[in-house]
């Protein structure tokens, strides 16, 4: 069972450009080999999986990575990113730093839901990792790793599908740049940083 996480709200954001979060990424990748060497990685896309590859790639590629999506059976697309990236692009960066700090404090200030509702995997992604978990031996080691977690409700429901496809043997951790609120549904293992809000290069706000 996970240990409850009491951080902070966050106050600020971290901005990281593309150097920034390569050396956050390795340090985070460093971490996790402390407690061994996982036989792959599974990247939590869209975020999850840059922070897997370059996780992998500080460590020269000898770690493969593999990918999983995970999306509500009703979510849909929401046109306008552009738009709106354009928009927050033109406003000072203090601007839209307050904007993320309120934005974060308005969505977690609802009462955390339930891990309920039905949860979309891509075949062709549990395939692959169901051959991994073949190829890994009796007792695989995997590494699951996203950018940030907030509720949490992702990494709960990634971990379970992992944890289903799994030996019992196996050895199922996880790792994330930042945890940002107390008490998500799922805590990583390892993470970075805790009450601290990021801007990844691919954010809308970069």
């Amino acid at each position: 069972m996970n240990q409850t996480l009491r951080i902070p709200r966050p106050s600020g954001v971290l901005s990281l450009d593309r150097d920034g979060f390569d050396g956050a990424c390795a340090s985070l990748m460093e971490r996790a080999l402390e407690e061994g060497t996982p036989d792959a990685l599974i990247g939590i896309r869209t975020g999850g999986l840059y922070v897997a590859e370059a996780m992998a790639r500080s460590q020269q590629g000898r770690i493969p990575v593999l990918s999983i999506t995970c999306r509500r059976a009703t979510s849909s697309y929401k046109p306008g990113a552009g738009m709106l990236k354009s928009l927050v692009s033109s406003l000072p960066r203090p601007v839209v730093d307050k904007l993320r700090v309120w934005e974060h404090a308005m969505l977690t200030s609802r009462p955390r839901p339930a891990p309920s509702g039905e949860y979309r995997f891509d075949a062709e992604e549990l395939a692959q990792l169901d051959r991994c978990l073949s190829e890994a031996g009796p007792s695989p080691s995997l590494l699951i790793v996203d950018d940030a977690v907030d509720t949490g409700a992702t990494l709960y429901r990634v971990k379970e599908a992992v944890l289903d496809r799994a030996p019992s043997s196996a050895r199922i951790r996880s790792a994330v740049i930042t945890v940002t609120t107390s008490d998500p549904m799922a805590a990583p293992d390892l993470a970075l940083y805790h009450g601290q809000l990021c801007r990844f290069p691919w954010s809308l706000d970069a």
